[in-house]
Formats: C-alpha cells, sequence, structure tokens
C-alpha cells in the first residue's frame, strides 16, 4: 500500500470508530476529530490553510460544518467534500455493539452471522464492515487525505475540504456550506469552477467500469392529505373514512411507471410511500377525520410543476373510480359526485386574508422541535378547519424542502473526462460517465439549478418560511465515490482495495491535472 492509501484506511477507522448517528452529539465529536486532526498540519501553522467551524444554519442541535481553505495563488478554485453522519444501528440487532468496530464486525461477519453473501465478501479479505463505513466515511477519509497532500504539494489552486452533518436527513450542513462558500469566494475574488462528492456507489461486477456521475438526481417529497367524513364505525355508510381513500391513493402512486422520469439512458427509481397514517391520537369507535401520506419521488428532467401536474391527475383519476367502486358496494349514503383534488396553492388562494394571516401565525407558534414534514401537515390541517373547506377533500402539497438536480454543463465535462480516461489507461481500471448520481446527495446545493426557479414548488410547500434559497454558485458538480455494498444496511461494507489504494489516486490525479488546465 501507498502512504496515501495507508492514510486513508487508517483514517476511515477512526472516523467509524466514533458514532456520529444523524442526530446524536456524534455528529459533532466527528467534526471536532478531523478539525483537530487538521489543525496540526504545518501549512495551518504557517497561515497558508485556514480552518473554519460554521455552526448549521435553523439547526436546533447546533451541528457544526467544517471548512479547510488552502490559498492558492491563483483565482481557479476546487472543493473535496463529504458528509460525516449515518443512519442508526438498531438494524445490527445483538451485534449492534460492532457496528462502529470494523474490524471485529468483519471477522463476524466471516461466519456468516450477517448472511451468506456478507461471509464471502468478508472472507475475500477486501471488504470491511461497519456502520458508515461506505456511506460514507471511507470517502471523507479518501478526500481529507488527499486534501492534506496536495497541501503538502503547494499546489497553485484555491483548494476547500469540507465536512457537513445532517445529510441523511436534512442536509443543513451541504446548505451551510453552500451559503458560507457564496460569500466567502466572493470576498476573497475565488472562482470556484469544481466541486467533487466522494459519496458512495454500488460496486460494480467483476470487470465492469466503475462508475462517476457529472451531477445529481432531484428529489420531492409529494404529500396527500385526505379529509373525510368521520362516522361511528356501527355506520360505515353515514361516513367516509379518509383511510380508505389514501389506501386507494397510495396504490395508485407507489410504483406507478407514470411517474418516473427519465433521460435516453437513465431512469429514476420508481416512487414509493414513506409515511402513512390517520390523525388519531387514541382509540375509540369513531372512525379518523383525516390522514396523510407522503411519497419518494425523484427527477431529472420533469420540474417540480411537472410532477405536481401529474400527481394531481392520477389521484384524480383514481378518486373517480372509487366513487364509482363505493356506489357498486352501497358503502356510503353520502357519497358526493366528485371527490375534489385541491393543491395547496388552490387551498391558500380561496383562503381570506384572515385564515392566512392566522395560519403563518399558528406555524410560528410552533417550536423548532417539530420536524419539517409535521409542521407541514398541521399547517394544511390548520389552513383546512380554520378555512372551513368540508370534506370529503384531498389536498396536494410538498412535505419537504426541495432537493434539486444538478448536472455539469458539458464544456466542463469536455475538460473533466479526458483526466479521467487518462487515468484510467495508466492504471488500466476503467470507468464511465453518467449525468444524475441516483441516491440524491449534498452535490444538490452546491451548484444553481432549474428547480430553484419554479415558483410552484414554493407555493405549495407550506413551510416555505422555512426553505433556503437556492445558490448562486455555478460549479461542475461530480461524484467520483468510494465503492462497496449495503449502505443503510448490517451487511454495510466498503471495497477496501478500490476505496484506499484507487479512489486516492485517482482525487490526487484530477486535483493537480485540473490545476495544469
Amino acid at each position: 500500500m501507498t502512504e496515501l492509501s495507508t492514510l486513508t484506511r487508517k483514517l476511515t477507522l477512526d472516523l467509524t470508530a466514533i458514532p456520529s448517528v444523524n442526530g446524536s452529539s456524534g455528529e459533532t465529536a466527528i467534526i471536532e476529530f478531523l478539525y483537530h486532526r487538521l489543525k496540526r498540519l504545518p501549512a495551518v501553522q504557517k497561515g497558508k490553510v485556514k480552518l473554519f467551524l460554521i455552526p448549521s444554519m435553523d439547526d436546533p442541535l447546533f451541528r457544526p460544518t467544517l471548512i479547510a481553505h488552502y490559498s492558492g495563488t491563483g483565482k481557479q478554485g476546487l472543493l473535496l467534500f463529504g458528509h460525516t453522519d449515518t443512519v442508526g444501528t438498531n438494524d445490527y440487532g445483538p451485534f449492534e455493539s460492532l457496528a462502529h468496530r470494523p474490524l471485529e464486525l468483519t471477522e463476524l461477519a466471516k461466519s456468516g452471522a450477517l448472511g451468506e453473501a456478507a461471509a464471502k465478501r468478508a472472507s475475500s479479505g477486501r471488504f470491511l464492515f461497519g456502520r458508515g463505513i461506505l456511506d460514507m466515511k471511507s470517502g471523507v477519509a479518501a478526500a481529507c487525505t488527499v486534501f492534506e497532500k496536495m497541501v503538502e504539494a503547494s499546489i497553485d489552486m484555491h483548494l476547500f475540504f469540507a465536512a457537513t452533518p445532517d445529510e441523511e436527513v436534512g442536509s443543513r450542513g451541504a446548505k451551510t456550506l453552500s451559503r458560507w462558500l457564496e460569500d466567502y469566494t466572493t470576498n476573497h475574488n475565488i472562482h470556484l469552477q469544481w466541486v467533487l462528492n466522494t459519496d458512495y456507489t454500488e460496486q460494480p461486477k467483476v470487470g465492469d467500469p466503475y462508475p462517476i456521475y457529472a451531477g445529481s438526481i432531484g428529489k420531492l417529497l409529494p404529500a396527500v392529505y385526505v379529509r373525510g367524513l368521520p362516522s361511528h364505525a356501527a355506520e360505515p355508510e353515514h361516513g367516509i373514512d379518509p383511510n380508505y381513500l389514501l389506501s386507494r391513493i397510495t396504490q395508485k402512486l407507489v410504483y406507478c411507471s407514470d411517474l418516473v422520469d427519465a433521460t435516453e439512458n437513465e431512469r429514476c427509481p420508481l416512487p414509493v410511500s414513506l409515511y402513512q397514517r390517520d390523525d388519531k391520537p387514541f382509540y375509540d369507535v369513531q372512525t379518523a377525520i383525516s390522514a396523510s401520506a407522503y411519497y419518494n419521488l425523484f427527477h431529472m428532467t420533469r420540474s417540480p410543476s411537472e410532477q405536481l401536474k401529474r400527481i394531481s391527475e392520477l389521484i384524480e383519476e383514481e378518486m373517480n373510480n372509487t366513487i364509482l367502486h363505493l356506489h357498486s358496494l352501497q358503502a356510503s349514503q353520502v357519497l358526493p359526485e366528485k371527490i375534489p383534488v385541491y393543491t395547496y396553492e388552490n387551498i391558500w388562494n380561496h383562503a381570506s386574508e384572515e385564515v392566512r394571516s392566522d395560519t403563518l401565525r399558528y406555524s410560528e407558534s410552533l417550536t423548532l422541535s417539530v420536524e419539517l414534514r409535521e409542521r407541514c401537515r398541521l399547517m394544511v390541517d390548520f389552513l383546512i378547519q380554520r378555512g372551513n373547506f368540508k370534506g370529503p377533500l384531498i389536498v396536494v402539497y410538498f412535505a419537504n424542502g426541495l432537493i434539486p438536480r444538478v448536472n455539469t454543463p458539458s464544456l466542463m465535462q469536455n475538460r473533466f473526462w479526458p483526466i479521467v480516461e487518462q487515468f484510467s489507461r495508466e492504471t488500466k481500471i476503467p470507468y464511465f460517465c453518467r449525468t444524475y448520481f441516483p441516491y440524491i446527495s449534498d452535490l444538490s446545493f452546491l451548484s444553481q439549478s432549474p428547480d430553484w426557479e419554479d415558483e410552484t414548488f414554493a407555493k405549495n410547500f407550506p413551510a416555505q418560511s422555512y426553505a433556503s434559497p437556492g445558490t448562486t454558485l455555478q460549479t461542475a458538480t461530480f461524484m467520483i465515490g468510494t465503492s462497496g455494498v449495503g449502505a443503510h444496511r448490517p451487511d454495510e461494507s466498503v471495497d477496501a482495495v478500490y476505496t484506499f489504494e484507487t479512489l486516492p489516486k485517482l482525487l490526487a490525479h484530477i486535483v493537480q491535472s485540473l490545476e495544469t488546465h
């Protein structure tokens, strides 16, 4: 192993040993660990590298983002960055105590405790197991060690390294980083051209090329609020059960191919449900008044307004079919001819100024501990009740802030890909280009996107006052990730050979080559 790969492996083990589950104090601890590591660099003592710990915006946990800036002599700048938070460890069951101990967990995996496929990987000697080791502490380690080596080499370009919290939930760290870079690069006359993220990529089959992505997929969280007509459980014909209406909607939207966005060569994953429940906090024999759900929906070429229109049309179609079905069953004596389907913008526009003001005051009265998706649901429910809207009805809205699609302009790609091709020829390791990283990533917040110009999204996001505005950065964004199997699963494991030996060399090659172009 080279010195760079040895350093990357050691730092990966150190970072994985620090539990940094999203929402825990470990998110701050791991950032502080990296801060104190970088603080020991001779370049920091000489003033060539400046370190910043920036509190995340609108974060009740005050989790910091770490930014290191190496001052080059020119104007061109490049950012290496990654997130340090992970999902939880409950899925490890009786082996949870080993989730942050990669060497011991890898030995356990050899016994078959994590499954037959995991045992095979562990026994090969090529993989290391642990929570976050793939997603994406090994990627942060590679980016950090390459930053340190490039600083030692005294390159001419401005070089940034950043470690961010909260990618797994709200991307507060990346949003903070983006806003900070806007101000800092402007004030210091730096042209930040390149952004390289080192999040995980799926292990290719033997002989297949490794993927590099020139952007990142967009994500929406469309939500549906259903208001029914409550009744006694013994007299269902006198009401309309919102849970039934919502179940029909979920059946229509989940795995719906009509909602799948695609390009000529790439295709988004199918939509799925991430939440569904009614509003009853207790048991009684009255049917629920309302029920809500939200759904994961990716996009590449379609705008948020296009996707919202498609969803609304599908729901309208399904509600028409539902009424016919209920009539055939003689299930309800209070069925209307049509169940109206509104967007949040529709009901907002129909409400009086007084009701709108009351809704905004209600939102402000909710504490920061009320998570964003629940805040949106509560605002819809309040607006419906305060505006005296009668059920049955459907409201479609967005329950989460925008995660925009980003992709690198072809001109910048044409400068980038020959550098990768040269590395591929020299190492005999094949690579292929894709436009959109398919798992969503913090890259979405590091460059401009047409999604930010879509006014329909803002008008249908109840908590828009809490939303972050789009960035003004104009950068070329690339995902050059770790490789492995099982992110967010107990058998999460990183390909140690590629990630510790090849990835740091590739990143260093790219930085050095872009510096001379």
